[in-house]
């Protein structure tokens, strides 16, 4: 019974380890003390998707975790669709290669990122929009401020 106790943990891990692999790599700088005066982010992605995009947006964090955001930023500059394919590059999509950057904003309609804890939310574009493999919440503070 051990043995095979040992031999299932193993095979979970492997799946496990295998399932969060898959996920792009989102880093943004800076993370933890944007600045109030000039709210920009740089964004860097490494294992994008071959075959859709992501959208990352400023947002509220969830309050329970594994939910979605419920309120995000409706500014345009807050938001961004990445995709490394041609074709949504020529509709408007930002090539992840480059200096990749995004303005954030300290208050938004229903949502306050200098008292409250926000993120950047990334998950897939319309391509795979009912795949939530990407989905990922990446907080960030402004100034340095912990609010959270």
């Amino acid at each position: 019974m051990k043995r095979f106790v040992a031999i299932m943990a193993v095979v979970l891990l492997a799946i496990s380890t295998t399932g969060a692999s898959a996920a792009t790599k989102v880093t943004i700088t800076p993370q933890n003390k944007v600045s109030k005066k000039n709210p920009v982010i740089t964004v860097k992605l490494s294992g994008l998707p071959t075959t859709h995009g992501l959208y990352l947006s400023q947002c509220m964090a969830p309050k329970l975790k594994g939910e979605a955001p419920a309120a995000c930023n409706p500014a345009k500059a807050s938001k961004l669709w990445v995709s490394a394919l041609a074709a949504d590059q020529q509709m408007g999509a930002t090539a992840p290669t480059g200096k990749v950057t995004m303005k954030l904003d300290k208050y938004f309609k229903n949502g306050d990122c200098v008292h409250t804890k926000c993120v950047i939310y990334v998950t897939n574009d319309h391509n795979a929009s009912s795949d939530r493999s990407e989905d990922q919440l990446i907080p960030f503070k402004f100034g340095g401020l912990l609010p959270f």
